[in-house]
């Protein structure tokens, strides 16, 4: 049986269709919205990071947590939250979730704070002024619930069905050193579920791996050459 096709149909409906019903928790409570999964170019737009988390990353993420990698982490997962949002989109979602319009006091409070900063001078002032317009916009940039955020998150970056949690920093190592004698990619040297951005994070994150693995090994081998000329 044929199908009439519906002339009602807007283009926006027809684009929205081609991309998936998903289920996500919002604050627990399961709620359906249209998302796209965010190519190379998109997740790009997003900000700089890494989806390489090794046991090392960890221990130096726990040791020096700094407001700037709060803020950091906090407007890059609601880029990508903005960008992967079909319908509801992420500018309808927090109208209804700012309907008392405390959120937007927040914003100008935060365009009055920046403004402010730029006649303030260089000192302890100064300081405590960027740690106030940083915690600011961690909290504009966080206000939706953190199941929400990371579930699309993940889904916007094709995480939850890759390898590249697996990804330590010895995998990195060994894929770097394999690179740097097949004058290839240390990606090229990796087997599993990975997208063109992650191959890419991939390939940064190895050189980045080998480098500072050569520095600690000259710094080893010079030790020991001065032990043998000092006799120590």
């Amino acid at each position: 049986m044929s199908k009439t096709f519906d002339k009602s149909v807007t283009p926006d409906e027809l684009r929205d269709l081609q991309f998936p019903l998903v289920v996500v928790p919002f604050n627990g409570i399961d709620v359906p919205v249209v998302l796209r999964e965010l190519n190379q170019v998109q997740i790009r737009s997003c900000g700089n990071f890494s989806l390489i988390e090794t046991f090392e990353d960890k221990i130096r993420i726990k040791e020096s947590s700094k407001i700037s990698d709060i803020v950091k982490y906090t407007r890059t997962m609601s880029n990508i939250v903005e960008a992967a949002l079909v319908k509801p989109t992420y500018a309808e979602i927090m109208a209804i979730f700012d309907a008392d319009g405390t959120l937007k006091g927040f914003r100008e409070k935060l365009q009055v704070l920046r403004k402010k900063l730029h006649s303030t001078p260089g000192g302890a002032e100064r300081t405590a002024l960027e740690d106030e317009i940083a915690m600011a916009e961690a909290l504009v940039n966080s206000v939706l619930p953190i199941d929400f955020l990371s579930t699309i998150t993940a889904y916007a970056l094709g995480i939850d069905k890759s390898d590249i949690k697996e990804i330590t920093n010895e995998v990195l190592l060994d894929c770097a050193i394999l690179a740097h004698s097949g004058h290839d990619n240390p990606a090229d040297h990796l087997e599993g579920n990975f997208t063109a951005f992650m191959r890419d994070d991939i390939n940064r994150r190895a050189w980045e791996t080998f480098h500072n693995w050569r520095e600690k090994e000259s710094k080893k081998n010079q030790r020991g050459r001065t032990r043998n000329l000092t006799g120590r």
